[in-house]
């Protein structure tokens, strides 16, 4: 019992956490470097950019290339049956919310779906990741580790100056 609790709790933080970090982006359009959200600190790691400076070979660019266009095509194929899945949990989550009775036994079904659903993406995106860390050296692998660590230090360091902007004002 307590262990479908703790499921129910996680289940339902995770579609909350996602809308509240949705609400929070909107709320701060035109932030750093002209992103949504201000999220200059985000590093990508599916994209070009992420291994810049890397001096990758030919050979390597050649096979990031072809993995990045795999991972497009494939999410171009699966993309709007996706939406359409997720516009459907979201259906049923407004009418869990808005009926007279909450059914608990249905929350604990469209929630244990959601995550789920997420689970899947997330594995899907550490699949990829793997994929595209495969084609890179050791000491490559090395110098994105430490080009990761420092950015976000300076992230931490960036963040914490506008904190405490905030907290003087």
């Amino acid at each position: 019992m307590a262990m479908n609790k703790k499921w129910l709790a996680v289940a339902m933080m995770v579609p909350l956490t996602l809308g509240s970090a949705s609400v929070l982006a909107n709320g701060h359009k035109g932030g750093e470097k002209g992103q949504k959200g201000g999220h200059s600190c985000m590093m990508p790691m599916d994209g070009k950019s992420a291994f810049r400076g890397l001096d990758l070979t030919d050979e390597q660019k050649a096979e990031l290339k072809t993995i990045r266009e795999d991972v497009r095509t494939s999410m171009k194929a699966k993309g709007d049956s996706k939406r359409q899945m997720m516009k459907e949990m979201k259906a049923q989550e407004q009418e869990l919310v808005l009926a007279a009775d909450f059914d608990e036994a249905e929350a604990q079904k469209l929630a244990s779906s959601m995550v789920a659903e997420r689970t899947a993406m997330q594995v899907e995106k550490m699949r990829t990741m793997h994929r595209m860390m495969s084609v890179l050296t050791d000491d490559q692998k090395q110098q994105l580790v430490e080009k990761r660590a420092e950015r976000a230090e300076k992230c931490e360091q960036k963040m914490q100056k506008r904190m405490s902007k905030k907290d003087s004002e």
